[in-house]
């Protein structure tokens, strides 16, 4: 199919309708042609669009393509957000593949509540895919290629040009005389997708000429297979989840081959990769197997797999440490350092008096020695461990709660404990803590089913 401006619409049209559209835009010939062609068509599409380009700072020429990027944007009248990533490269892992978890963190930071990202991932780059997977041994997840449309961080990501080869693409680009960028790393092939697209595919296009479109197709029909596994993985997987976590108990009532589904499809709905086979028996032995007052715990890649009593949990590898002490004063909204969410203000007879704010007086802190509340409306006080045990909060996270004090008297422990604090005289304005953006691995609530499996 012979890529337009009509047929990117007729695409589009067959998907939710978004909040918005925003458009990952590296200022190569794919990206090009998808901005171009959805600024072409926002009069009839009838949301905001806009760009994001995401600056590495890994390559020579960053700074040159950012700039680029931005000339494009201008000419179409499309509004850019550049992001600009400091990446610290760990050791024994792909440059290529570190690179791209953060761009899909800064990605998915941006994106808002049903705004649909859009990525230029196209034909060839499926078929590559489909071949570098079978060439790591993956299983059906990752046969089945780059998805079309799926629900992601509270939003869609989509790739909208998976039925169009890259030459299709070019001949519009040339049609239309855009301008783009050339990565010269695309020539390197040390990596291994530039030796399938410089090497391989075309020693199969000299035996098989439609080589592309019949992988793809074997990658869409394995993504049809897909979605059947995994309504019945999803059967499973509710049966098992306990919000964020998984029980231990559940896991070991279903077979094997289910049990190793269910971890497999858990594991990437927190956002990590699927660790390999022996790590997965690792999961099985090490954690599944241990006692029930035992803390074992399974590590690959940035990521970790951790028991607490009945249920396991998918935390990073390395925790935040915990931040020193930060003052809160009259805003409205307190962002915690190390990923840890956000604390809130909300207006509450019995919370913490306003003036205690425009004060000066709250400050949030961590790992207080011997800290203890007296929780609002119960007699005696209770030690963080044992409130932490009473709710089922595990040891990993107790040292990363916020702790907001008045002066140098406990109030609230995040939104889940509020202590016996300063007193709020009849009718003066206070206000409660709610702790927002709270992430997965703290084990603090239930987060349900993914929407993949709903």
């Amino acid at each position: 199919m012979a890529f337009s401006e009509n047929a990117l619409r007729h695409i589009l049209t067959k998907w939710p309708q978004p909040t918005g559209w925003l458009v990952a835009f590296s200022g190569g010939l794919d990206s090009t042609v998808l901005l171009t062609a959805m600024a072409r068509l926002r009069g009839v599409l009838g949301v905001p669009l806009h760009a994001v380009h995401v600056h590495h700072g890994l390559l020579p020429h960053a700074e040159a393509w950012t700039a680029h990027c931005q000339r494009v944007c201008d000419r179409l009248e499309v509004p850019l957000e550049v992001v600009r990533l400091e990446l610290e490269l760990a050791a024994g892992e792909s440059p290529e593949a570190q690179a791209r978890e953060a761009r899909y963190r800064a990605l998915g930071d941006l994106l808002a509540e049903d705004e649909m990202l859009l990525l230029a991932q196209h034909r060839n780059d499926q078929a590559e895919t489909l071949l570098l997977q079978l060439m790591r041994g993956a299983g059906i997840e990752g046969l089945a290629g780059m998805a079309p449309c799926r629900r992601w961080q509270g939003g869609w990501q989509a790739r909208p040009l998976l039925d169009f080869a890259r030459a299709s693409l070019r001949d519009w680009a040339e049609h239309h005389k855009l301008d783009w960028v050339e990565d010269p790393s695309n020539q390197d092939l040390r990596y291994d997708r530039n030796f399938v697209r410089q090497r391989v595919m075309p020693l199969l296009r000299e035996r098989w000429p439609s080589a592309e479109l019949t992988i793809a197709r074997s990658a869409e029909n394995l993504g049809a297979s897909l979605k059947i596994l995994r309504q019945c993985i999803g059967e499973d997987l509710r049966h098992c989840r306990e919000g964020a976590a998984l029980s231990v108990a559940a896991l070991l009532r279903l077979d094997p081959e289910r049990r190793a589904e269910v971890l497999r499809a858990w594991i990437r709905a927190q956002g990590a990769p699927v660790p390999d086979r022996r790590r997965l028996r690792e999961i099985e032995q090490q954690v599944l197997g241990a006692g029930p007052d035992a803390a074992p715990l399974v590590e690959w890649d940035r990521f970790a797999v951790r028991r607490y009593r009945d249920r396991i949990f998918v935390l990073p590898r390395t925790l935040p440490p915990a931040p020193g002490d930060r003052p809160w004063s009259d805003q409205e909204r307190l962002v915690l350092p190390g990923g840890l969410g956000v604390l809130r203000r909300v207006p509450a007879a019995d919370g913490i008096p306003d003036r205690c704010w425009s004060e000066g007086r709250v400050t949030v802190r961590w790992q207080v020695p011997d800290i203890a509340c007296r929780l609002a409306g119960r007699a005696g006080t209770r030690s963080l461990r044992k409130l932490c045990q009473e709710r089922g909060v595990p040891s990993w996270s107790r040292l990363l709660l916020p702790l907001v004090f008045v002066d140098e008297q406990l109030a609230a422990i995040g939104d889940l404990w509020r202590c016996e604090g300063v007193p709020t005289p009849h009718e003066e304005p206070a206000s409660g803590i709610v702790w927002e953006k709270v992430p997965a691995w703290l084990a603090l609530e239930g987060s349900g089913v993914p929407d993949e499996f709903s």
